[in-house]
C-alpha cells in the first residue's frame, strides 16, 4: 500500500467522522489538514474515534496497525497532527516486521 493509498483511507474516515459533526467542527479533508492540536476540532475522544476507524479500513485492506500503541502516544511530536503525520506512522508500523 503506497501513501497516497494510505491518505485516500484516512481522508473517507475523516469524511464519515465528519457526517456526525455540525459546522465548524468538521474536519478539513486536506491532505495537510491538522488532525489533533492547533487549529484542529478535534478532542481526544474524537481522534480515539478517527484512528479506530482508521485502523478497521486498513484492516480491511489487509493491513494491521496499532495506532494507538505507546510508542506513538509517547512521541515529542505527536504523530496525530496532520493527516501527513499520519500516513508517516502508518507507513513506519507496516515497515516494521
Amino acid at each position: 500500500m503506497n501513501p497516497n493509498q494510505i491518505e485516500s483511507i484516512i481522508l473517507d474516515c475523516i469524511a464519515r467522522l465528519n457526517e456526525l459533526r455540525e459546522g465548524d467542527s468538521k474536519l478539513s479533508t486536506e491532505g495537510d489538514a491538522p488532525l489533533f492540536g492547533d487549529g484542529s476540532p478535534l478532542d481526544s475522544m474524537g481522534l480515539v474515534t478517527l484512528t479506530m476507524d482508521v485502523e478497521d479500513a486498513l484492516a480491511d485492506q489487509g493491513v494491521e496497525v496499532g495506532l494507538s500503541d505507546s510508542r506513538a502516544m509517547s512521541r515529542k511530536q505527536s504523530p496525530f497532527r496532520t493527516v501527513a503525520t499520519l500516513v508517516q506512522l502508518i507507513e513506519e508500523q507496516m515497515a516494521k516486521p
